[in-house]
């Protein structure tokens, strides 16, 4: 059966040229996706777009959940006249709000199967 593939170019190095810190993992894993596609425990690094990746200071793990327009957060209010879909990538970490994304928005992130084992022992 054949399947549509994209693919996203995208630089990726160990420090961004802004000034944000150097990333945590191995760049070597990361990509860029869809908001849409970003799946529970993904590392989210930065916002992707033509100008290049916007690096967050303080990287996130996704807990993706659908898009409430009506949220009380103080965020998802001013997404509700976007047009296409909407969804939320976090919600209350880092930050005390939602975190909600345009679907189509490009984001880079370290897939949750390629980040070390969080429950291993050291």
């Amino acid at each position: 059966m054949a399947e549509n593939v994209e693919f996203f170019a995208a630089v990726v190095t160990c420090y961004p040229q802004d000034a944000d810190p150097p990333l945590l993992h191995d760049p070597v894993h990361a990509r860029v996706a869809r908001a849409v596609d970003v799946v529970e425990g993904d590392l989210i690094l930065a916002a992707v777009s033509l100008r290049g990746a916007d690096y967050f200071n303080d990287q996130y793990t996704a807990h993706p959940r659908p898009y409430d327009p009506a949220c009380q957060c103080g965020v998802c209010c001013h997404l509700t006249h976007e047009h296409g879909r909407v969804v939320v990538l976090s919600n209350g970490h880092p930050w005390s709000t939602c975190d909600p994304w345009r679907a189509d928005d490009l984001v880079l992130i370290v897939p949750a199967a390629r980040l070390p084992d969080r429950t291993a022992k050291e």
